[in-house]
């Protein structure tokens, strides 16, 4: 399944800009193959991208259903930049989105960033969620896998 559909690009850019980055076609729609095979193909290499990037840390991150809203806005974003990078004509300020959502991929990837996924690559919930910290933790009543990660929970209890 793709992190992104047509539908979702069209958030980001005009219907008609993006049909005239997939055809020269005056006919074409968005609903015409000639669009909807070329976004599709810049989806799926969008979406490679962000797999490269988060597959390693989320393994179970393709199968989840729906697909987070975060991953959502990267896939359709980098799908977005693509089709101007496949016309060799990329807006500065695309090529500045692009570099921000490498940028939180890259931070994803190093545990920096949750992109709002726990660490089994399902979107965590507030009660799950997880606040990390380099300081040692020395009690020994809170018990966790790594006792610099703290839930809600192990919050409340310091």
């Amino acid at each position: 399944m793709a992190y992104s559909t047509i539908t979702d690009l069209t958030k980001w850019i005009k219907e008609d800009d993006l049909i005239q980055l997939c055809t020269d076609t005056a006919t074409d729609t968005i609903e015409s193959a000639s669009v909807t095979g070329v976004v599709n193909e810049m989806i799926a290499s969008a979406d490679a991208e962000i797999d490269g990037y988060l597959l390693g840390r989320w393994s179970g991150l393709r199968a989840y259903d729906p697909v987070p809203d975060e991953i959502n806005r990267l896939s359709a974003q980098i799908a977005v930049f693509n089709l101007f990078l496949r016309n060799m004509e990329v807006p500065e300020d695309w090529r500045t989105r692009y570099e921000d959502c490498i940028r939180k991929l890259e931070l994803a990837s190093k545990g920096s960033l949750t992109l709002g996924l726990d660490t089994d690559g399902v979107q965590a919930t507030e009660a799950e969620a997880q606040y990390r910290t380099d300081a040692l933790d020395d009690d020994d009543d809170l018990d966790d896998d790594d006792p610099r990660n703290y839930t809600q929970d192990k919050l409340g209890k310091l």
